[in-house]
């Protein structure tokens, strides 16, 4: 009963903030709150925050409904959003869970706070990652739950024309999260239900148009499902980024990381990360214009890693590849192959390490939909594919997926295929499964009224390959987790 009563509240606010001419206008005292909200609902106007030189603008920018409601100054920043997700997936395959169908009802909330005076800015951010349903041998762990916490907790300075010269910098001091290039090794997360962050200092500078150079050094913060989040001196990441877009038809970055892990003292890693990533537009743009009909994107992106991880020496590399075509037509289909690589070591029992670390990254864009579902990581993998997108109204995106799943190692584990870390990822030493995981089918739907409510529904169709039938018992594959999956999910968040 709780939890219909979350999503009631939750609507009947909407209902409030969104439609202020036919509710909130009616009350009396709320008249005047109705027509700011009205105002700005409609507003075209924003006013830059300083998480925007951290993540992609698209995660918090809309119309702040909220903060027009009370009235607040523009030196103040208030938001507020919430995600509610039905999500069902059927034949679990992961080490240590039932057999039955996982279906959950992931909630996440957030709350938004910050003070500006000049260049300066304080800002707070909390997040609260819950789940319901979920039993004791569910897929349910710190990815999906992590009660009220603070997300992001930093000072930040800005200046946009130093001496006169163009450059601007950014600094941060604090808690943040961050989202680099295409979030594949470094990325603020969507999908999932928690979110990674880190503690520590960011700093950039630019021309603010077409280059820019970020260096960053942290300790990432280890989510707590049950308590506060800590970092820890004991974890350390760092790095340097340079970004273009001053060659038209080659924008990209080029990046170092380094990371140095000792928490746990017998999968220490240290490790470096070198990475180039170039593509042309209008790859993973969010709206096409009609300028683009016709034109041909595509996107590369290469890393190689070299160090020490879990006592063994590291060298392992990944890479991604993908082309599209949009067509000059209705609808603005637009059709691209793509290829992904991580690679594996085939040979566990050697002194060599070659299985790649997927650090901080998310996965959706390329793969699949994670949440409590999620098979496959950006380890040991090997994935051929395409996509076709369709987006009929400005508010409106469709698109269809089929990719083919490989191990990129057939003795290697299949990463991630464990519930928790009280078991082993699904694995045949002998190689004796195979290589071939299956190939998945994904329809997507999105649904976005102006910025401040988003509508999401999709469906997947793993057909899993002969690896899961060859399996020895001992790897811990659960009962049936042989047979294809269904993957379901019906999403909404609103925007205040």
């Amino acid at each position: 009963m709780n939890i219909f009563k979350q999503a009631l509240i939750v609507s009947t606010v909407n209902i409030l903030l969104i439609s202020p001419e036919n509710v909130l206008a009616s009350q009396g005292f709320w008249d005047d709150a109705g027509d700011r909200v009205a105002k700005e609902y409609h507003s075209k106007k924003w006013q830059e925050l300083p998480d925007e030189a951290l993540i992609p603008s698209s995660k918090i920018k809309w119309n702040r409904l909220a903060k027009a409601a009370l009235n607040l100054p523009e030196w103040m920043e208030f938001s507020l959003s919430q995600r509610t997700r039905y999500e069902s997936v059927s034949h679990p395959w992961r080490n240590g869970q039932s057999s039955n169908t996982d279906v959950q009802l992931p909630l996440q909330s957030r709350v938004h706070l910050g003070v500006n005076h000049g260049p300066f800015w304080l800002m707070f951010e909390g997040q609260d990652s819950r789940t319901h349903f979920a039993g004791p041998n569910d897929f349910n762990n710190f990815t999906i739950t992590n009660n009220f916490d603070v997300l992001q907790l930093f000072g930040s300075a800005t200046f946009r024309n130093i001496n006169d010269t163009g450059l601007r910098t950014d600094f941060h001091v604090g808690r943040m999260t961050l989202h680099i290039g295409s979030g594949r090794l470094v990325g603020r997360n969507g999908y999932r239900n928690t979110t990674n962050s880190f503690d520590g200092a960011h700093f950039a500078i630019g021309n603010d148009k077409d280059w820019r150079v970020r260096a960053f050094l942290t300790s990432p913060v280890q989510i707590d499902p049950t308590h506060l989040d800590e970092g820890s001196s004991s974890r350390l990441f760092w790095g340097a980024v340079f970004e273009t877009s001053q060659v038209s038809w080659l924008n990209g970055e080029a990046y170092y990381y380094g990371i140095n892990d000792k928490k746990i003292a017998t999968n220490a890693r240290t490790f470096s990360t070198f990475g180039i990533r170039g593509y042309q537009s209008p790859a993973k743009t969010a709206r096409f214009q009609k300028q683009d009909f016709g034109k041909v994107d595509y996107e590369f992106e290469g890393d190689v890693q070299t160090g020490k991880s879990n006592g063994k020496d590291l060298l392992d590399y990944m890479g991604h590849a993908e082309i599209g075509y949009t067509f000059n037509a209705p609808w603005f289909p637009r059709f691209n192959a793509e290829y992904d690589y991580a690679s594996g070591t085939n040979n566990p029992n050697g002194n060599n390490n070659h299985t790649f670390d997927r650090l901080f990254g998310v996965r959706r864009g390329d793969m699949m939909q994670t949440g409590i579902f999620g098979p496959f990581f950006r380890s040991n993998i090997e994935s051929v594919g395409s996509r076709f997108t369709l987006q009929p109204r400005d508010d409106l995106k469709l698109f269809v997926k089929h990719h083919v799943w490989y191990l990129a190692e057939a003795k290697d584990a299949f990463a991630g295929s464990n519930l928790n870390n009280d078991f082993k990822a699904l694995r045949d030493k002998s190689g004796n499964a195979g290589r071939f995981l299956g190939h998945d089918i994904e329809l997507v739907g999105s649904w976005k009224l102006k910025s401040n409510i988003v509508v999401e529904a999709g469906y997947e169709h793993w057909f899993k390959g002969d690896y899961f039938d060859r399996l020895p018992a001992s790897a811990g594959l659960p009962a049936g987790g042989q047979k294809d999956s269904d993957y379901f999910f019906v999403n909404t968040e609103f925007r205040f």
